[in-house]
């Protein structure tokens, strides 16, 4: 929808066909026009003014309810009611007082209903013109209370799960996995593991090599140049639906792009998560999608760390190792430096460095001896892709916009 410029009010009408126009009229125009329309709703109550329908209607606690209304309306932002047929918008506001009422007096809907607001001051017309039905990926949660889904803004009911699902790692996993892949022949020989940190004195730090070829890396590469980098952001705050935000941070000056769609299908791709999923022992579809990395002169990523305690509270589970693979040779600087090791691994392209996020003992449990930070890069350009390994399936909840 356009803007509306602060002397002018957009004014849409609807056409027998059901085709929406829209025009921009002086303000002083539409509110004597307004004035003077009679409004009449389908249960035989009419005003002689829109102003009057809202305030006796639908402003006012004390009518069309016996119930006390904890909070007041309207609903978030306020309705435009315009058009040439805005009864229909006007019995939507009316529906949507008495729904309204109804939830913030159920106990049951104190999580969400301080979010539940129309977004949009044209929630209640698109309600009226079927918007709710026709568009619900946005309608639901932007114009929850006109299309009367408040309850939609739980990420637990949109998004239920078993929490005594199976998960990958119990405790000990993660010790036998680690002890497999830097003891057995096969791996041994094939990626020469190098154990940089083991316990009991420290947390499992490892890397591999020749984990990607370099026709592999080079296409990785150019398959993110398709995508198109971005800047790398982190979590943010929680949203009004449970999702959370992103944000730009000073501490990561990075850029990103994520491997999904053509990129992740792509046969050179898949090839090289075979072998991550090989070395693992644990399912792709828990992996999240490669997360590719460009470094430039002078970027870095601060100290911090891969596991997100809100991950507990999704299907998924937290985060239990990091696979990063470099993707090319950076001419200087550019290390995964663990602060709290003393450890520096240095980007050779088809290496693979991989720690966990985790305890042994307490696979759920955040470890936090594998804090890490990404060197400045000094010369030349780093380009990098991360996997990040959770407990149970990543990509199916994600699809579902429940990751």
């Amino acid at each position: 929808m356009p803007c509306t410029a602060s002397d002018t009010t957009q004014v849409c009408t609807i056409d027998a066909n059901g085709q929406e126009t829209c025009v921009q009229e002086p303000e002083s125009v539409v509110s004597e026009r307004i004035k003077k329309e009679r409004i009449c709703l389908p249960d035989g109550h009419c005003w002689d003014s829109l102003d009057l329908a809202l305030v006796e209607r639908f402003n006012d606690p004390t009518k069309g309810t016996h119930v006390e209304l904890i909070k007041p309306v309207p609903f978030g932002k306020a309705q435009q009611v315009t058009g040439n047929d805005n009864s229909k918008t006007v019995q939507v506001l009316g529906e949507t007082y008495e729904y309204m009422v109804g939830v913030y007096n159920n106990e049951t809907t104190k999580s969400f209903r301080d979010g539940c607001h129309c977004r949009h001051e044209h929630c209640a017309f698109w309600a009226a013109i079927g918007e709710c039905e026709k568009n619900p990926s946005y309608m639901l949660l932007q114009c929850a209370p006109v299309c009367k889904t408040c309850h939609q803004l739980s990420f637990d009911y949109r998004c239920p799960y078993d929490k005594d699902a199976p998960m990958v790692w119990g405790p000990g996993d993660l010790n036998k996995m680690f002890e497999r892949i830097t003891t057995d022949p096969f791996y041994v020989e094939k990626y020469e593991p190098n154990v940089l940190s083991k316990p009991p004195e420290g947390p499992w730090v490892i890397t591999m090599e020749n984990v990607a070829t370099e026709e592999e890396c080079t296409k990785m590469i150019e398959l993110g140049a398709a995508r198109g980098y971005e800047r790398s952001q982190d979590v943010g705050p929680r949203k009004f639906d449970g999702t959370y935000d992103a944000v730009k941070q000073d501490t990561r000056t990075s850029h990103n792009t994520w491997c999904v769609d053509e990129c992740y299908n792509h046969t050179l791709n898949q090839n090289v998560i075979k072998r991550v999923e090989n070395i693992t022992d644990i399912p792709d579809a828990n992996s999240e999608y490669w997360q590719f990395l460009q470094y430039e002169v002078g970027q870095f990523y601060a100290e911090h760390h891969d596991y997100i305690p809100f991950h507990l509270e999704r299907f998924q589970g937290p985060r239990i190792i990091t696979v990063f693979l470099y993707l090319n040779d950076v001419e200087e600087g550019g290390g995964t430096h663990f602060t709290k090791l003393g450890i520096t691994v240095q980007p050779k392209r088809g290496r693979v460095v991989i720690w966990p996020s985790v305890y042994d003992d307490d696979p759920n449990k955040k470890d936090p001896r594998t804090h890490h930070e990404a060197l400045p890069v000094k010369k030349g350009i780093k380009y990098g892709a991360n996997a990040w390994v959770h407990q149970r399936d990543f990509k199916e909840p994600y699809s579902q916009g429940c990751s």
